[in-house]
């Protein structure tokens, strides 16, 4: 290696570093300035866990959904071609599987927050 490329990955480390340790810095300088705020305003670990299955739920949902119009565009589109209609059944397999898990889990999740708030 020559003695220019060693002195510019030396630079370049010593840069990088360098605004590392700036960024941390000034996040430091700052925190007495900042207050740390509960974003899902839950006061337990039952409460934490639930909105987290609902949050988990919100977002699977919706994609499910896109996934089962796109499972059926693959099935009109497949025309009979066995190929095309194996990736159909596929995706609408899988789509149907993940949506089972996903309200599933939050089934699960819900049921154990309830059976923990009882004890």
């Amino acid at each position: 290696m020559s003695y220019n490329k060693t002195m510019f990955i030396n630079k370049t480390k010593i840069f990088l570093f360098s605004i590392i340790y700036a960024m941390l810095n000034i996040g430091t300088a700052y925190a007495e300035e900042y207050m740390l705020v509960n974003p899902i305003n839950a006061g337990t670990f039952g409460q934490v866990v639930e909105k987290f299955a609902q949050l988990l739920t919100k977002i699977g949902i919706p994609i499910a959904t896109v996934f089962l119009i796109w499972s059926g565009l693959l099935f009109v589109t497949a025309r009979g071609n066995d190929d095309q209609l194996k990736k159909a059944k596929g995706t609408f397999y899988w789509t149907v599987v993940g949506t089972a898990i996903l309200v599933g889990a939050y089934a699960i999740a819900s049921a154990i927050v309830n059976f923990a708030e009882k004890l």
